[in-house]
């Protein structure tokens, strides 16, 4: 017997047969619509929330007039990080019924412009708004992390806080070596008059010229977060910045001792600073965060998966050549 095709309505019964088909069909079809709008209204979410307003979700009720916005920095600073911020801050700084903003920081630090972007970008809030900033460190605020941090008014460490860690990084590799004992000659030719054009090749063995010439660059850098501490910290600061900015990274107490930061506490405390500072009373503390989009809402379910994992090839090409020959300033803590 042949099997009916796909969508085959069978032959109208007697006695209300018929009908009871059409008001099948037309539920059938009313249905399988509704599905693929939204279907369609999912996948067009998805695919625009990166423009989407920031999500605001509320930490402790009170007046919605009297809005204190909390803003989070967490993870390696990279130049995604600063655009996600902007983003944010957008948001916040179109909101007129916000006070005061709370930076809650919990990073090692990473690019050194990215790093300066998101202070510029806090200290341009206040210029424009005339708003009060409270940062809240969490486990780690070190290097690029305390940077942003001296854009605030006012600085909170956690007692497990680890903080400071002033100073550049200029990562580099040099594979000079590893050429040279497998008989391979970098022949690039500069222009003639420019001699520092390629002295930062991870090709060639580094020059005493060249050494000067790369630490210069870091010490520039470097000498930018030192007026950065010393311009936000001014008089609070117990030692000079050279003792102060040696690198190293310093506990809570350490920290509030050299007058890194003002107080010890938790971000409730910060909260209330902030409100203090606003001249609020009851304030709502609200956090503004941006709406992960759909797909990477799938990505991040995906991670989770139990399903085990393929082998993974991993394949050299010229992406990862550059990135590992390209010198990159980080103000980044390393652990060591």
């Amino acid at each position: 017997m042949m099997m009916p095709p796909p969508y085959f309505m069978p032959p109208p019964r007697r006695g209300g047969g018929f009908v009871r088909g059409v008001f099948v069909t037309l539920a059938t079809t009313i249905l399988g619509f509704s599905l693929a709008l939204n279907a369609y209204l999912l996948l067009w979410s998805g695919l625009t929330s990166s423009s989407a307003s920031a999500q605001e979700s509320v930490l402790i009720s009170g007046d919605p007039k009297q809005k204190i916005a909390v803003v989070s920095i967490e993870g390696a600073i990279g130049s995604d990080t600063s655009k996600r911020f902007d983003k944010i801050m957008r948001d916040v700084e179109s909101d007129a019924d916000v006070k005061a903003l709370v930076l809650e920081i919990n990073t090692p630090g990473g690019e050194v412009t990215a790093s300066d972007e998101i202070y510029q970008r806090v200290m341009r809030y206040k210029g424009e708004k005339n708003v009060k900033v409270v940062a809240s460190m969490g486990g780690m605020a070190t290097s690029g992390g305390y940077y942003i941090a001296c854009s605030a008014d006012h600085i909170f460490a956690q007692p497990t806080t680890l903080t400071g860690n002033i100073g550049v990084v200029l990562q580099r590799f040099n594979f000079s070596g590893l050429m040279q004992k497998y008989g391979v000659e970098d022949t690039t030719v500069t222009s003639e008059g420019s001699k520092f054009k390629y002295s930062e090749s991870p090709f060639r063995p580094e020059t005493p010229e060249a050494a000067v010439y790369l630490k210069g660059i870091a010490n520039d850098i470097y000498g930018r977060f030192t007026t950065i501490v010393k311009d936000s910290r001014g008089s609070r600061l117990t030692t000079s910045i050279e003792q102060v900015a040696d690198g190293k990274a310093y506990m809570a107490d350490e920290a509030k001792k050299l007058g890194l930061v003002d107080d010890i506490g938790y971000p409730q405390a910060a909260y209330a600073k902030a409100a203090s500072l606003a001249g609020v009373t009851k304030q709502q503390v609200v956090r503004f965060q941006r709406t992960p989009s759909f797909f990477e809402a799938l990505g991040g379910a995906g991670a989770s998966s139990a399903l085990p994992r393929p082998e993974v090839t991993v394949r050299v090409d010229s992406n990862l050549v550059n990135e590992l020959s390209t010198p990159k300033l980080l103000y980044l803590y390393r652990g060591d």
